[in-house]
C-alpha cells in the first residue's frame, strides 16, 4: 500500500496530497494569494505504454474455453445472472451479436468482458469474438490484476471497491490515527522551553538571579506534564510540593515552597513574568475562567482553499459507544482539569460536560436529550469533582435532578475522583479547610471524619487520566467496544479508498487538460 492517496504526476514515487492535485487541475493561481510567487508547474505523468488490444486480430472461441478471472469478484461485486442489465445485454447480443470482442490473457483468463461472457451464455451463443493479450495470469499475477477490466467503464461503487480491496485496514487506521494526533499537536505551537542564562541581559532581566532555581523547578514540572498542556496554576502548585520543594528565593533558606497563599502568589507572579519574557510558552498555561471565542475567518480565498484541501477527509472518529447497552457521560466540576479529561473522553468518544460546581439546568437538559436520542437502557454518569462538601454532593444532586426534572429513572452516578482512598493512595496535600458554611458540611465531616478539602488539581494529570480510564473500562461492555475498534479499521480503509479515488479522479482531469 502506498503511504498517500496517489503519486505525483512525474512518477517519482512521492506522495501527492489533495491540495497539490487541485492546484494542478485548477491552476496554481487559484491557491496563491496576491503577492505570493507561483510554484513551478508540475510535470505530467506519461500515459502507460500498454499493447493496443484493438490492433490485435479477432479470434472466435467457444464460451466454455474462456475462463473468468478469480480476482474479478474480489475487485467487483459478483455478477448476478438475473440482473436486469445483464438480461438486457443478453437480449442485445442475441439480436446483434457481441460488438466489442472479449479481451483475454494468453492463458485464457478474461481481462475485460465478464459481463459479456455471462450475457452470451444466457443468449446461448457457442462462439464469441476475443482478442488475446500477451500477458499470462499464471506468470504475472500483479500485471494481470492491474489490467483486469481496465478496458470497461466502471461505476463509482466499483471503482471505490477496487481501491478498497488494495488497502490494508490496519495501515489505513494507523494513518488516520496519526493524522488525528498531528491535528491535535498543531493546536499547540512547537515552542520549546528555553534554556535560562542568568547572565542574559534584555527582557529576561526582569527575573532576578535569586528566582532562577525556582523557575527551573517550574520548567521541570511543565516538561514532565507536556502531554497535558495547558496546565493551570493550581496543577503546577501541587507538583511543586513535597520533600524536594524548591526555594522561592535562592538567598532565603526559609522560603521553601509550601501549601500556603504566600507560596502560591510567588508562583503566579513568576509564571506571569516568565511568559512575558518568553521563557515559558503562553500555551503552556491555561486561564480557563476567561474563554475566548474565535471565528473561522480567512484572509482570502487562497487561504480558505488551502485549509479545505489540506484537511480533506481528515479527523475521522468512529462513535465507539454506539453499540454499548448504556449511555455513558462524564461530568466534571472544574474547567481546570478539562484538558486532561478531554483526552480520555475523546479516546472513548464519550461526551464530557463541565458543570462549574452544581450543574445548572441547560447542561443537564443536553445530557438528558442525548440519552433519550440514544434509546439505550440506562444513563451512567461518571462524576469528577473535588473532595469537599460541595464536590461530594454533585453526584447525588445529579441523580435527584434527572429523576425529578427529566423523568429519567434508569440512572446511575459514580464519583470516580476525588475520593478519600485516592487522597491516601497518592498522598495528596489538602487545599484548605472545608467550608463549614456549606449545607452539606456536617454530612461530609461525618462521612470522612476530616475537615480538610482536597482539589482535583492535587492529582498528577497522568494519575487523573488513569483513574478516569479505569472507571470507563468498568462500565463498558469491553467486547462490544473492541468490535467498534475493529470496525474503525475498516472505516479507515474506506476513507483512504475514497481519498485515493478522489485524488485519482482529479489527477486524471489534470492529465487530460
Amino acid at each position: 500500500m502506498s503511504k498517500g492517496p496517489c503519486k505525483k504526476a512525474g512518477g517519482n514515487g512521492e506522495d501527492l496530497d489533495p491540495f497539490q492535485i487541485f492546484a494542478q487541475i485548477f491552476g496554481q493561481s487559484l491557491f496563491v494569494a496576491p503577492g505570493e510567487p507561483e510554484p513551478p508547474e508540475q510535470p505530467r505523468r506519461p500515459k502507460p505504454n500498454l499493447p493496443n488490444a484493438k490492433s490485435r486480430q479477432v479470434q472466435m472461441l467457444t464460451v466454455a474455453s474462456i475462463k473468468p478471472a478469480p480476482e474479478n469478484d474480489q475487485l467487483y461485486k459478483a455478477i448476478a445472472w438475473d440482473d436486469p442489465e445483464i438480461l438486457e445485454l443478453a437480449r442485445s447480443i442475441k439480436e446483434r451479436g457481441i460488438q466489442e470482442p472479449i479481451l483475454i490473457s494468453r492463458d485464457g483468463y478474461i481481462i475485460s468482458g465478464h459481463r459479456r461472457r455471462i450475457a452470451a451464455t444466457i443468449a446461448e451463443l457457442e462462439l464469441v469474438p476475443v482478442r488475446v493479450h500477451p500477458i499470462s495470469r499464471e506468470q504475472d499475477r500483479e500485471g494481470f490484476r492491474s489490467l483486469l477490466n481496465s478496458q470497461r467503464i466502471k461505476s463509482a461503487s466499483e471503482l471505490l471497491h477496487e481501491t478498497l480491496v488494495k488497502i490494508n485496514p490496519k495501515e489505513a487506521h494507523e494513518q488516520i490515527v496519526n493524522e488525528r494526533k498531528k491535528k491535535e499537536s498543531e493546536r499547540l505551537t512547537q515552542t520549546n522551553l528555553c534554556a535560562i542564562d542568568p547572565e542574559d541581559d534584555g527582557r529576561r532581566c526582569v527575573i532576578s538571579n535569586a528566582k532562577i532555581p525556582f523557575l527551573h523547578a517550574i520548567i521541570r514540572v511543565l516538561n514532565a506534564q507536556r502531554d497535558y498542556w495547558p496546565l493551570s496554576d493550581r496543577q503546577i502548585h501541587y507538583r511543586l510540593l513535597g520533600e524536594d520543594a524548591p526555594l522561592t528565593h535562592a538567598s532565603k533558606s526559609n522560603s521553601r515552597y509550601r501549601n500556603n497563599i504566600a507560596s502560591y502568589r510567588s508562583l503566579t507572579d513568576l509564571l506571569a513574568r516568565a511568559r512575558i519574557a518568553e521563557i515559558i510558552p503562553w500555551e503552556a498555561i491555561e486561564d480557563s475562567t476567561r474563554p475566548t471565542d474565535l471565528h473561522a475567518a480567512f484572509w482570502n480565498t487562497a487561504e480558505f482553499f488551502r485549509d479545505q484541501f489540506n484537511n480533506f477527509l481528515k479527523g475521522y472518529w468512529r462513535n465507539r459507544q454506539q453499540s454499548q447497552p448504556h449511555h455513558i457521560e462524564i461530568v466534571a466540576e472544574k474547567l481546570t482539569v478539562r484538558t486532561i479529561l478531554q483526552q480520555v473522553a475523546q479516546e472513548f468518544t464519550i461526551p464530557l460536560t463541565i458543570s462549574r460546581g452544581m450543574s445548572s439546568l441547560p447542561p443537564k437538559k443536553a445530557i438528558a436529550q442525548r440519552y433519550k436520542v440514544s434509546q439505550k437502557d440506562r444513563l451512567i454518569l461518571l462524576v469528577v469533582s473535588d473532595l469537599d462538601p460541595a464536590g461530594d454532593a454533585i453526584a447525588e444532586d445529579l441523580v435527584k435532578s434527572f429523576r425529578r426534572d427529566f423523568n429519567i429513572q434508569a440512572i446511575e452516578a459514580y464519583k470516580v475522583a476525588l475520593s478519600i482512598d485516592q487522597v491516601s493512595a497518592f498522598n495528596l496535600a489538602p487545599s484548605m479547610e472545608a467550608k463549614d458554611t456549606s449545607p452539606t458540611y456536617a454530612a461530609f465531616v461525618g462521612r470522612y471524619e476530616i475537615t480538610d478539602a482536597y482539589e482535583l488539581e492535587a492529582l498528577a494529570p497522568s494519575d487523573l487520566a488513569g483513574i478516569l480510564q479505569t472507571a470507563i473500562n468498568e462500565v463498558l461492555d469491553i467486547d462490544l467496544y473492541n468490535q467498534e475498534l475493529a470496525a474503525e479499521e475498516t472505516d479507515s480503509a474506506h476513507i483512504m479508498a475514497v481519498r485515493a479515488r478522489t485524488a485519482e479522479f482529479f489527477k486524471s482531469l489534470s492529465l487530460d487538460t
